[in-house]
């Protein structure tokens, strides 16, 4: 043996993440089971009366992260511990459906400013021409 599997063998880490990993192991099997009665009793109240629990909804999506970060620390892709070593995952709130503060839009406008109203502009007055007399002057003394 090398020098490296001999520190590794003996080592505190390697040996402490076997005993969480037997630990997690166990949790993710009774894990199923909880889930498995999360959907009986979900689909029971969804048969009688068309709608789901919403809070067993909300602890869905919470205790899916939880089996993602089971799965994440047994497979040596997370060095993080899940709950109970670690904080329970909060709740995600569903993509699909929206609370009804999302249904709530407000928008600020201001008025809209008419143009001010500028007086029509005058037209000049048609210049009258004075009427010219055609008749000769001279023609009328005569």
């Amino acid at each position: 043996m090398t020098d490296d599997v001999k520190n590794h063998v003996k080592s505190n880490t390697t040996w402490t993440r076997l005993i969480y990993l037997i630990l997690y192991g166990v949790i993710y099997w009774f894990a199923n089971f909880v889930l498995f009665a999360i959907s009986v009793v979900q689909f029971i109240k969804t048969l009688l009366s068309g709608e789901p629990f919403g809070q067993l909804q909300a602890f869905g999506s919470s205790f899916a992260e939880y089996n993602r970060q089971i799965v994440a620390y047994m497979s040596y892709h997370s060095d993080e511990k899940p709950f109970p070593v670690g904080p329970w995952p909060p709740e995600t709130p569903r993509p699909d459906v929206t609370s009804p503060a999302d249904d709530v839009i407000i928008v600020a406008e201001t008025p809209e400013e008419k143009p001010e109203s500028k007086p029509a502009p005058r037209k000049k007055p048609a210049t009258r021409k004075k009427p010219t007399d055609d008749t000769d002057t001279s023609a009328s003394s005569g």
